[in-house]
């Protein structure tokens, strides 16, 4: 055991390190709780649809912000709309008073489908605030992953050793029990 814990060292502190980096954003899950979006209203001006939000989730984050058209009396009508702006996709900040703007008359010329429809504005944890995942972040985690691979590979090679040939004059040492 212990000549495997010698070999494989070097593998115990990536696979270690790995573990550490992996269990970062548990902290944004495990604070989903406390993440919602509240206070959601719209109102109709002209062909835009201004859609107002509270986001109540902890400021030390940005948040993924999407938003639903659905129907009070049709469970199946579900509609995802296109072209959104302002408060909303990948780098939210929490906080009040939050705007979505949709243009309308792009997608449903005739105006919205019926008098039932209302707005979901579904909220995902993302990065810490002050934190984008750059292409030099991508790179260094592809390097990290092949490292570690070709790491495992050299580290499985066989290293045994060749007998050396006997000495003339010297016997043979005796076996291991």
């Amino acid at each position: 055991m212990r000549k495997f814990h010698e070999r494989f060292r070097l593998m115990h502190y990536v696979l270690a390190a790995t573990l550490l980096i992996c269990s970062l954003p548990l902290k944004a899950i495990a604070a989903g709780d406390d993440i919602k979006a509240g206070n959601i209203s719209f109102k109709i001006a002209g062909q835009v649809v201004v859609i107002y939000y509270d986001l109540n989730a902890p400021a030390d984050q940005l948040y993924k912000v999407t938003l639903t058209l659905k129907k009070r009396f049709d469970a199946t009508f579900t509609y995802t709309p296109v072209d959104i702006s302002g408060d909303v996709g990948q780098s939210v900040v929490p906080g009040e008073n939050r705007i979505i703007t949709w243009k309308l008359a792009d997608e449903f010329p005739k105006g919205l489908p019926g008098e039932d429809c209302f707005f979901v504005v579904g909220v995902e944890p993302g990065a810490p605030a002050g934190f984008e995942i750059t292409p030099l972040m991508w790179i260094a985690g592809g390097a990290a992953v092949v490292g570690g691979v070709l790491l495992a590979v050299l580290l499985k090679a066989d290293k045994t050793v060749p007998p050396l040939p006997p000495t003339p004059g010297f016997p043979s040492p005796p076996g291991r029990p």
